[in-house]
């Protein structure tokens, strides 16, 4: 490893260009500006790692999508074998090219590995987001929709649409690769919900088309309620109804203090994803929510959109409703008994485990800042008692407690586990990046905390900010 990172010492400003992730593990993808594949091969970088990116052949690409590896090239990446196919080397303060967009980590397990899940995710989505970014660039200006495999306007990489199903392909070897057609004797697909529909020439595959089918109502009962809770504001009246059926009483959970995602845990059980102020998804148990069998589930929600690996899919617009049934093979069988249901935002990717680091208002705080008053969470804040919030230009700019109006449930409340007269290392979070005779600072993904302790040891104010105060 160390041999690696001195050949590679020379070369390690970022990569120009954009460079779209196509498979997580290994990471695979393309390089835009030129149309090539590479493979990521993990390097050393100081106390961590990253991905060194090498360039594939088409084949090695294609074979790599279809899920029959590289044999041995990725260890002779990594021992230096193939500096000249070297196109990013993490280190120098980069260890990201510098236009860089992931695989997402799809909720239903899909049934094959490609370049099309960037266009399926691209659908119906604005022209300015990074899925349609992601898209456009890989497309290289030929239709995303309607994608031909051969000929004049032919993408660019057709075998990479859809892994192990290339151009010339037959119908036989479709049915392999995506499942049975959804029409019998036709050649139309599902995918997560969408269609793609083949077309062949002389019986061999020659296009490829997307389509998305009109959206379905939301179901009535309370699958409606925690579906109408996706993408509404946290504290609005959608959430609070499904907090209500979720049980109303919850712990506010962050995974680190440089990610912004929360989780909510309620003490009921379900497990509520929220980000940037919006409800991302609702995990919960089927229990009380939806018939106790598999062909009963079918007939409160209507057939599946799509079935993989046990997991049935109901789409409903922009909502997903994800209902497992344990294995695959028991999940066949009309009296399989449902599992955990998550209902999630479709194109969210929600954490089935999300890390709990810590819990408790300093979530909220942070949460609120930049926000304009009449949020339903800044709303949520303001009522606390023991709380003071200052607004800059009709934005939330800091929350402060332990100065007017101090309740000591407010300290004991910050932190869950955190006393209700604290000292200042009773703090839990960790070294302070700052630290002066009578105050902490500590960074965190949207703002600041600052901890005051007029006589050096006892706390007197938290402060949560958006810019770092002084430290004294």
């Amino acid at each position: 490893m160390a041999k690696r990172g001195e050949k590679g010492a020379g070369r390690r400003e970022p990569g120009g260009g954009s460079f779209v992730q196509v498979v997580r593990q290994p990471s695979v993808g393309v390089a835009a500006a030129t149309g090539r594949a590479w493979v990521g091969v993990d390097q050393q970088v100081g106390h961590g790692s990253a991905d060194a990116l090498f360039a594939l052949t088409a084949e090695q690409y294609a074979a790599a999508l279809a899920g029959e590896g590289l044999g041995s090239f990725e260890g002779e990446c990594w021992r230096g074998g193939h500096d000249d196919l070297l196109l990013f080397h993490p280190g120098g303060g980069s260890w990201r090219p510098e236009r860089w967009f992931p695989a997402r980590a799809r909720m239903l397990p899909p049934r094959f590995e490609g370049e099309l899940w960037w266009h399926v995710d691209a659908l119906d989505e604005p022209a300015d987001g990074p899925q349609a970014t992601a898209a456009r660039l890989l497309a290289a200006g030929t239709d995303r929709t309607v994608f031909r495999l051969t000929g004049p306007g032919a993408y660019p990489r057709p075998a990479a649409l859809i892994g192990g199903l290339g151009p010339g392909s037959d119908r036989a070897r479709a049915r392999a690769v995506l499942g049975e057609p959804v029409e019998e004797g036709g050649d139309l697909h599902a995918v997560e919900g969408d269609l793609v529909r083949l077309g062949y020439a002389d019986g061999g595959l020659a296009t490829i088309a997307l389509e998305r089918p009109a959206p379905r109502p939301l179901p009535t009962g309370p699958v409606r309620t925690f579906l109408a809770a996706l993408g509404e504001p946290e504290g609005g009246p959608a959430f609070r109804a499904a907090a209500r059926l979720a049980g109303g009483a919850h712990r506010r959970w962050a995974a680190s203090s440089g990610w912004s995602r929360r989780l909510l845990a309620f003490d009921a059980g379900p497990e509520v994803q929220v980000g940037d102020g919006r409800v991302l998804s609702v995990r919960l148990p089927a229990a009380g929510l939806l018939p106790g069998t598999r062909a009963e589930v079918h007939r409160v929600l209507g057939a599946p959109s799509a079935t993989v690996r046990g997991t049935d899919l109901h789409r409903y617009g922009t909502r997903d409703l994800l209902v497992r049934y344990g294995s695959e093979f028991d999940s066949a069988h009309p009296n399989a008994a449902p599992g955990p249901v998550t209902a999630v935002l479709r194109g969210v990717d929600a954490a089935r485990d999300p890390h709990r680091w810590r819990s408790g208002e300093f979530t909220l705080f942070l949460d609120v800042l930049g926000r304009p008053q009449p949020d339903p969470l800044v709303e949520l804040v303001r009522a606390l008692p023991g709380v003071r919030l200052a607004v800059h230009r009709g934005l939330v700019d800091g929350v402060v407690i332990g100065d007017r109006g101090h309740r000591p449930e407010r300290f004991a409340a910050f932190v869950d586990g955190m006393p209700a007269e604290p000292a200042r290392t009773d703090v839990p979070f960790g070294r302070p990046d700052h630290r002066g005779e009578h105050d902490d600072l500590r960074e965190f993904a949207q703002g600041w905390i600052h901890v005051h302790c007029p006589d050096g040891s006892t706390v007197g104010t938290v402060a949560v900010t958006r810019q770092p105060p002084r430290a004294r």
